[in-house]
């Protein structure tokens, strides 16, 4: 029937250039079943789109599938259907399946089914059902494929919180140098391995709900050897400080550091040493008060503070953390931390000398006046930027 059709339509296209010379016509007709083949290509009958795309197009859209989809597309064409093992990106989420021992077997069977390629980012997220399971997860050897295959980008750990840790030196065992550039760890017990680890190109480091364990004097400065750490982020990770330790605090060093966020974390005594850091993200932190009274803060740009009016049982160190802040030209206080300031006589008779700020953030409906003024009465600005958010 479809074939009937296409002869009737071509008929009538010949019967429109009837009244044409025979060259023209001869034209007119060729071009008109040029046409018709186009159109039959267009339809996907005679020509397999998918089939002809370039490898490196295909390569990047499975990149942006979890692996698990990824594999699924091996489907639709010949062209896909060992696409997948040459993805550089591998994304295992223990969602998808409704029994941990079911994903455990599907990644180890994608890992062995992999071409040998390298991988630039990997994830592995489990939401395992007991820490039995957890026991012989398959943890290490994520981990082990990873740095076998020059992984750039390495994200693993569990979204449940377990009171029995995975150490790190059991993940990753010893290696003086890898290229791992951005690294996210999660229910992870950060041991001495850690700081010995080879991060040496290291750039990104995220850590949430994560346990450090201090034995001795130089695990207090975890971050120490990473000479190129850029972004460093921590939050709900406990760092309490064993009673053999206790003359120390917990430390960041990082001469290349440009960005710290410090979210829901507890400190006794904080120490900072980032003369390059320019942005400052702290939220609900414990014991904020005495832990980060003196910080040196010479490049600051950007400042993003958030505490609770609990904070205001040393009112001597908020002060003096808030002068730290001097040099900021961003400056973004959320409506709790405002109505600690409104109530910190320290703070409002004394003046802050913020004199390179040119924007100050709310995210407040309203902001007292008198904190207002404190703080852009030290800035050069003529008029500085207050914004509600």
């Amino acid at each position: 029937m479809t074939s009937e059709l296409r002869k009737a339509g071509k008929r009538r296209r010949w019967d429109m250039n009837s009244n044409s010379s025979g060259s023209e016509l001869g034209k007119a007709g060729k071009w008109r079943r040029e046409e018709d083949e186009e159109e039959t290509n267009n339809t996907g009958t005679t020509s397999d789109r998918l089939t002809h795309l370039p490898e490196p197009i295909i390569y990047h859209i499975l990149s942006f599938l979890d692996t698990k989809a990824g594999v699924q597309t091996s489907i639709l064409s010949r062209a896909w259907r060992s696409a997948w093992k040459n993805v550089p990106v591998l994304d295992f989420c223990s969602n998808s399946f409704s029994q941990y021992p079911s994903f455990r077997r599907y990644v180890d069977k994608v890992l062995s089914l992999r071409y040998l390629v390298n991988v630039e980012k990997l994830t592995y997220i489990s939401n395992e059902s007991s820490e039995e399971e957890r026991a012989d997860s398959q943890f290490g050897r994520v981990v082990q494929y990873a740095l076998c295959h020059d992984t750039q980008h390495l994200a693993i750990g569990d979204r449940i919180r377990f009171h029995r840790y995975l150490r790190f030196s059991d993940l990753f065992g010893s290696i003086l140098n890898c290229n791992i550039r951005t690294l996210e760890l999660r229910s992870i017990a950060i041991d001495s391995g850690f700081r010995s680890f080879g991060f040496r190109r290291m750039t990104t480091l995220k850590l949430d709900w994560c346990n450090f364990s201090f034995e001795q004097v130089e695990d207090l400065d975890p971050f120490s050897n990473f000479p190129c750490l850029q972004n460093l982020s921590l939050t709900n990770s406990s760092n309490r400080v064993p009673r053999h330790l206790r003359g120390g605090g917990f430390k960041v060093s990082g001469l290349q550091l440009l960005s710290l966020k410090l979210e829901l974390m507890k400190f006794r005594k904080f120490e900072l040493d980032a003369p390059k850091l320019k942005l400052l993200h702290i939220s609900e932190i414990a014991g904020f008060c005495s832990a980060f009274s003196e910080l040196s803060l010479p490049s600051l740009d950007h400042a993003d503070i958030l505490f609770y009016p609990d904070s205001m049982a040393n009112k001597k160190h908020l002060v003096s953390f808030f002068k730290s802040l001097h040099n900021a030209i961003c400056l973004t206080l959320h409506s709790k931390t405002i109505q600690v300031l409104s109530g910190l006589d320290e703070f409002l008779e004394q003046p802050t000398d913020f004199s390179r700020l040119t924007h100050l953030n709310v995210s407040s409906s309203s902001i007292p006046y008198e904190v207002v003024d404190c703080i852009l009465k030290g800035s050069s600005t003529i008029e500085p930027n207050v914004q509600f958010v």
